[in-house]
């Protein structure tokens, strides 16, 4: 609703009167006050943030907990407010749910675009104002869920068994060297050291899976080897 004050408008949402805050209404956390107001938010029109918060210190906490009250509440808003159509789409009322970050990232690792998982959404929810969050919403998550892989990421790992130390004692004249591309979804080069045993058949002697072909990553892999053998008392 609309009423005209001079040059000025002002705009006063639809809502039922049960669903608006009043004065003297209390709240058992300011994170249950912000939830009713949010709700109230999206029926009228318009996105919320909290900005401050301040307990009274004179308020003696009730029985019940109820320790926040609402005491000034203005209405009427200076701007156009969003169509309930569209509400959807301002930031308060959009969230990317636990169980929607864990599909997400199950799709991410299936390399499914995130334009079609938001479409996927819509049709698992009955249309995009129902699925709570949006495709930027979904992109922003993949981004942070990327950059918290990296900060713990593998960097190089060595691996050889009992049967590659013996084939090593027997056959390791010659060994070959060679790095593969990065091709595997945890981004690792893999680097396999093989040789030739009698029957003129590759053997693997110890693999490494590193994060980058840096002389440092190839002098620690190379050492692993080494070391293997030493402990072992296989090293000649």
């Amino acid at each position: 609703m609309e009423e005209n004050s001079g040059d000025d408008q002002i705009y006063i949402p639809e809502v039922v009167d049960e669903r608006k805050p009043k004065l003297g209404m209390e709240f058992g956390s300011v994170d249950e006050a912000f939830s009713f107001y949010n709700h109230y938010a999206r029926e009228a029109g318009f996105s919320t943030r909290i900005n401050n918060s301040k307990k009274d210190k004179n308020k003696n906490e009730a029985q019940n907990g109820a320790n926040w009250a609402i005491s000034a509440f203005q209405e009427s808003h200076n701007h156009p407010l969003s169509t309930h159509s569209k509400g959807h789409l301002l930031r308060s009322h959009r969230s990317v749910s636990a169980a929607k970050k864990a599909l997400t990232q199950q799709f991410s690792e299936a390399n499914v675009p995130t334009c079609q998982q938001i479409r996927l959404l819509e049709i698992e929810y009955g249309g995009s104002e129902h699925v709570g969050c949006t495709e930027t919403d979904l992109r922003n998550f993949e981004r942070d869920l990327k950059n918290e892989q990296k900060e713990n990421i593998l960097t190089r790992c060595f691996w050889m068994d009992v049967v590659s130390r013996r084939a090593y004692s027997a056959f390791g004249d010659v060994i070959v060297f060679d790095t593969t591309y990065n091709t595997n979804k945890y981004g690792m080069i893999f680097a396999p050291l093989v040789g030739v045993n009698h029957h003129h058949q590759p053997i693997v002697f110890g693999c490494g899976f590193l994060n980058d072909e840096k002389i440092e990553s190839f002098v620690w892999l190379f050492n692993k080897f080494v070391d293997v053998f030493v402990e072992c008392d296989h090293f000649v």
